[in-house]
């Protein structure tokens, strides 16, 4: 009896830190399970999608924590434990440090609502129409057409001009006129038409000619409107000045 005493006494310390070990593990395992709904109550107006990843990266981030604390729980040897970890931490840096800082920039730029899709933003001088935000960045579309791709890491570190907002919206008309009309007069008719609706505009507009095609010239107009819930009055006035001019032009918005 008393040798069973003895062996139960010897194994306790060990049966204290498998017990200690699975509870740390079972409590991760019940923790992710709400993990989501977690992360949404402190991450608002944020893409579902976003959410589901970053639960994902967080889930693996804790139950690497868990298996170390159990580890940490049941080494025997605290210098081996503590050289192990350490190696795994620098590997983990190693590895995710630029997922992990895009991540970040990309939780900033989400909740924050810095960039949305639609805008039209300034980034390091070239102007961009945000046509989507993918798990990496920003897709946009110059006002050359040329399509641009921004990491998040890189759009946090960059000075953003939005220009959606009451203020200078920017918006772009495309004009189309016959060919029997020249390039110049064309232009010139658009920049007279302009004239109408300069007391409406944050800025002076643009006029570009981006060449012909089934028998019209084509040309993008940019205008910078200061109220932009007057957008579509603006560019009707455009258009039925333009019309007084060539009557066969056509405008689209």
């Amino acid at each position: 009896m008393d040798e069973v005493i003895s062996i139960l006494i010897s194994v306790a310390p060990l049966l204290y830190r498998v017990i200690a070990a699975v509870i740390i593990i079972v409590a991760t395992y019940l923790l992710t399970k709400v993990l989501d709904k977690i992360i949404g109550a402190f991450v608002k107006g944020v893409e579902t999608g976003f959410i589901a990843r970053l639960s994902a990266i967080s889930r693996l981030f804790l139950y690497i924590l868990a298996i170390l604390i159990a580890t940490s729980i049941l080494a025997p040897e605290i210098t081996l434990f503590s050289i192990m970890v350490l190696l795994i931490g620098l590997a983990l840096i190693v590895m995710f440090y630029d997922a992990l800082r895009n991540l970040g920039a990309e939780l900033y730029v989400r909740y924050r609502g810095i960039v949305r899709k639609g805008d039209w933003i300034e980034v390091d001088g070239h102007e961009i129409h945000v046509l989507d935000l993918d798990d990496f960045g920003v897709w946009g579309e110059t006002l050359k057409f040329e399509r641009v791709f921004i990491p998040y890491s890189k759009l946090i570190n960059s000075i953003i001009v939005n220009r959606l907002t009451v203020l200078g919206l920017v918006s772009r008309a495309q004009v189309q006129a016959p060919l029997t009309y020249s390039v110049d007069v064309v232009r010139s008719a658009i920049e007279k038409a302009l004239l109408s609706i300069k007391e409406e505009l944050a800025a002076e507009p643009e006029v570009r000619y981006l060449g012909s095609a089934e028998n019209m010239h084509n040309f993008v107009v940019e205008i910078r409107v200061i109220n932009f819930r007057k957008l579509n009055r603006i560019i009707a006035s455009f258009e039925s000045e333009l019309k007084k001019l060539i009557p066969e032009s056509i405008v689209k918005s």
